[in-house]
């Protein structure tokens, strides 16, 4: 019975490279994609930066992701509000979505109006926070499954360049 062919090393090196190729480009593919959220009204978009600014306790861990949102979201209804389109769509990259998510759900406040206007802010903008967190998920779903592969390529290679180590039998 004939054993079935199998890969060279050279042949497990190239379709290691030619994959290491395409996770790198995912992987850049997912750390420059935006994200669109519709956060539905620029009210909304008040009420959040009203949130990060009034509600939202910051560490040093975490200071500069907190401002980096601020701003992005702010600067985004500076130019909703020039262009005047009654646009609420935000375009978040996916550390700013990350930050976005972090927030909304480690906010805290007191007295029953904040709880309504937060409550009211998260029923507004929550599923689609959710929807473009699902979204990247799944990309970084298609990159793990990719390291994997890697993963086991790499081990294929190492099992090829083991020497075959015969064992002679030894008759006297």
């Amino acid at each position: 019975m004939a054993k079935a062919k199998q890969k060279s090393t050279a042949e497990l090196k190239d379709l290691r490279a030619q994959l290491e190729i395409e996770v790198n480009e995912a992987q850049k593919d997912l750390a420059e994609k935006k994200y669109s959220v519709n956060l539905e009204s620029i009210q909304n978009i008040n009420a959040i930066l009203k949130q990060i600014d009034k509600n939202y306790e910051w560490s040093i861990k975490n200071a500069a992701f907190v401002i980096n949102l601020y701003d992005a979201l702010a600067d985004q209804k500076r130019q909703f509000q020039i262009d005047d389109k009654g646009e609420s769509t935000v375009q978040l990259n996916g550390v700013q979505l990350n930050q976005l998510y972090t927030i909304i759900t480690n906010i805290t406040g007191t007295g029953i109006d904040g709880a309504k206007i937060f409550t009211r802010l998260l029923t507004n903008v929550g599923a689609q926070i959710s929807a473009a967190l699902n979204e990247m998920a799944e990309a970084n779903k298609v990159i793990q499954e990719k390291h994997v592969a890697l993963a086991e390529l790499d081990g294929a290679i190492d099992q090829a360049e083991k020497p075959e180590v015969a064992v002679e039998e030894i008759t006297q």
